[in-house]
């Protein structure tokens, strides 16, 4: 409550972002996952709209937001639908295949565990077999093994 109320007071750009990380932070440890799934959007438009120091700042903080997310996708109802939508984006697959190639995994098991999205696994398969000779995990393995091989 104290931080939302921060950040509706803050005039300091730097530190209203700092209070919403913290808002979601606590957000998940309370596990409301229907407001934790508000913050983790709101913070993912101000990560895609706002002019970091650098393009590496941005990519950064947009890979904080892919780990964070990971609790509400695989907790909340509709999460692994939800996954899929955020990780699948093109700034989000450019910066997982950049900076976090481990990501892949969990992309991989929502695809898995996920029926209505099968017309998007394709594109995922590309991905995989772009990524093969830098990351192997037993997860896209399996995708691979099934999918190309």
């Amino acid at each position: 409550d104290y931080l939302y109320q921060y950040r509706t007071l803050c005039s300091n750009l730097e530190r209203s972002l700092s209070a919403l990380w913290g808002k979601l932070a606590s957000e998940i440890l309370m596990q409301n996952w229907d407001i934790a799934l508000e913050e983790l959007n709101r913070l993912k438009e101000i990560i895609d709209s706002k002019s970091f120091s650098s393009p590496l700042n941005q990519v950064q903080n947009r890979i904080w937001l892919m780990h964070w997310g990971l609790y509400i996708f695989f907790n909340h109802d509709n999460g692994r639908t939800l996954i899929i939508d955020l990780f699948n984006q093109d700034k989000c697959l450019n910066a997982i295949q950049t900076s976090a190639p481990h990501l892949l995994r969990y992309l991989a098991t929502a695809f898995i565990v996920n029926k209505r999205r099968r017309p998007q696994l394709k594109e995922f398969i590309k991905v995989i077999q772009q990524e093969h000779y830098s990351y192997k995990d037993p997860i896209v393995e399996f995708l691979a093994c099934v999918f190309v091989n």
